[in-house]
């Protein structure tokens, strides 16, 4: 695609964020937990991602959000590979990987050890790519979470 930006999400972009932030978790019914209240505002969990030694990087084309994915600090060397999202019109078009590799690539830059990421067992394009990336099965646990029960499994790519 022409005109297509990774970077770092910037307070110009929260709106956009929030929006498709919704989207996704909408049209994932059978995933986590789909009330986007119930996580918190996705736009302050980037900025503190973004100074707590993380990111929130957005793909961008002509200044439209196609997807965002972030990564939090965790302990001992390990950071989280989270909220990766892209608007339902850019699935199968490969933007979930280039995404992933950029977060995986800044977290090398930003020194950790580790990625480690969890993802509901209905996401099975998500456990591929993570799968094709490198990523392994570390564990299984099961949420209930407001009357939802939520398969999940976590995964790990030491760098």
């Amino acid at each position: 695609m022409q005109n297509q930006t990774l970077r770092p999400i910037s307070p110009a972009d929260a709106d956009q964020l929030r929006g498709l932030y919704k989207t996704s978790l909408e049209i994932n019914a059978r995933g986590f937990i789909t009330n986007p209240s119930f996580h918190g505002d996705i736009y302050d969990r980037a900025a503190q991602y973004q100074r707590g030694n993380g990111a929130m990087l957005g793909l961008f084309q002509d200044n439209t959000l196609l997807g965002f994915g972030g990564l939090k600090q965790k302990e001992n060397g390990r950071v989280e590979l989270c909220n990766l999202h892209l608007h339902p019109q850019q699935h199968g078009k490969g933007l979930g990987k280039q995404i992933a590799l950029a977060l995986i690539d800044e977290a090398r830059e930003l020194d950790y050890q580790t990625v480690e990421l969890h993802v509901t067992v209905t996401q099975e394009s998500a456990i591929g790519l993570y799968k094709r990336l490198g990523f392994i099965e570390t564990g299984r646990k099961v949420y209930d979470v407001e009357g939802q029960s939520c398969d999940t499994v976590f995964m790990e790519l030491p760098l």
